[in-house]
């Protein structure tokens, strides 16, 4: 008796780019961090800097990373973390919380949070590219295996 075996190669999956979606209230930290991501032409970068359109420019944009200030008016950014995780779309993008902020208390509440990393503003540009391609790559590993699991099931 001959057991069919099953195609051993897997279906190809998306190839996704790197997008960095920083939301900052200040411009002038923005431009310091689209200036430092600008020596890797494989980063897209976009910026919001009201928080309450955050999580529409996530979904809009589809980023790979989120950088996220958490001193802003109105809205801070420990509620933008919560809305963000608490969004179907957004909730397993990396964060990646860049503030002024360097107290342990503040860096336990973000990563209870949902942050993936925290940083000090503004970090060194090789440190920030490190960081920014390492959350952003095993983001992109984990919509590559979701897309898998998916053919894989719809082909059983």
């Amino acid at each position: 008796m001959t057991v069919a075996m099953p195609d051993a190669t897997p279906p190809p999956y998306k190839e996704y780019p790197t997008v960095v979606l920083l939301i900052d209230d200040q411009a002038i930290s923005a431009e310091a961090v689209r200036r430092a991501l600008a020596e890797d032409a494989a980063i897209q970068f976009h910026a919001v800097h009201e928080p309450a359109k955050a999580v529409a420019k996530a979904a809009e944009v589809s980023p790979t990373v989120i950088l996220l200030d958490l001193v802003m008016p109105d809205i801070d950014g420990m509620t933008v973390l919560k809305f963000l995780k608490a969004n179907s779309k957004t909730r397993d993008i990396p964060v990646i919380v860049m503030t002024s902020k360097d107290e342990k208390e503040t860096k336990i509440a973000a990563f209870n949070g949902g942050a993936s990393d925290y940083v000090v503003k503004i970090p060194e540009k090789t440190e920030l590219r490190a960081r920014v391609q390492a959350h952003s790559k095993g983001y992109i590993h984990l919509l590559q295996r979701n897309e898998l699991v998916k053919a894989l099931v719809l082909k059983t």
